[in-house]
């Protein structure tokens, strides 16, 4: 009944009452865990622009700390997932869209303190491990995300390269970010520069073959080209090639040394 109505719940009974802090306390129980991930993922897509921008970054940071109890980032995901049962299958999935949901919407908020965004690279780190699951839904919903975030910081590395010489351009387009050695804020293609790493080695590993096309010889001695019918493969490998493509514009010598290795 809470994850039919959370959509429409006016924003305090959200942020302004103990429901956060309730549902974060009962996700530790594993009859509940799923039920607790739809409703918080419900939360996640809500966006009400500039305002709880704190409540959302704690509300984060909390879900975190319990899943990394839970799940230790340590963990062998795809392994848990290929023996686990239904439940436990469907804890991963949900945890998936969470965190892509979460992401999506307000990431930028966890790019503003050093302690959200130790946060932010820990949920990426689950999310790299999670894509490497069996399960062709499961991927999707990761690789959707990855290709959305891959092409956000392609065209936010164009804007800082194009505006390098105009502070005023740099502080509208980057967010201050106090991480680097010298205490100088990070770009943000800097800040994920770890998780691109580690993304271009799970597509080059996961990379689905393009479409297949059987060349044959018709009935007047014409050459013919067959493109085999498989609906899913094809988009599939359309977005994982975009995704490396964008990814690789970003620090082009990481994936050729990763290629090589590989």
């Amino acid at each position: 009944m809470l994850h039919a109505f959370l959509s429409r719940d006016p924003l305090g009974y959200i942020f302004e009452s103990p429901l956060l802090e309730m549902l974060l306390k009962i996700f530790r129980v594993p009859l509940y865990r799923n039920l607790i991930l739809q409703c918080l993922t419900v939360v996640a897509t809500l966006n009400y622009g500039g305002f709880n921008r704190v409540q959302y970054a704690n509300m984060y940071n909390r879900f975190m700390v319990q899943l990394r109890d839970i799940f230790p980032p340590t963990a062998n995901i795809p392994e848990a997932y290929a023996h686990g049962s239904s439940e436990e299958q469907a804890s991963i999935r949900n945890v998936a869209l969470f965190l892509t949901s979460f992401f999506k919407v307000h990431a930028r908020i966890l790019e503003s303190t050093q302690e959200n965004v130790a946060f932010l690279l820990l949920g990426l780190q689950y999310l790299i491990n999670i894509s490497y699951v069996d399960d062709v839904d499961v991927f999707k919903v990761c690789l959707d995300y990855w290709n959305a975030l891959v092409v956000e910081l392609f065209q936010a590395s164009n804007n800082w390269d194009n505006c390098a010489g105009t502070a005023n351009m740099i502080a509208l387009q980057m967010p201050r970010i106090p991480l680097g050695p010298d205490s100088q804020p990070l770009q943000r293609p800097q800040l994920y520069a770890d998780t691109m790493h580690k993304l271009r080695m799970l597509l080059i590993c996961r990379m689905a073959k393009p479409a297949e096309v059987l060349v044959v010889e018709g009935e007047n001695g014409n050459i013919v080209r067959m493109t085999m019918k498989d609906d899913d493969v094809p988009i599939q490998s359309k977005k994982m090639r975009e995704t490396l493509f964008y990814s690789s514009h970003l620090d082009h010598k990481d994936p050729e040394k990763q290629m090589l290795k590989k």
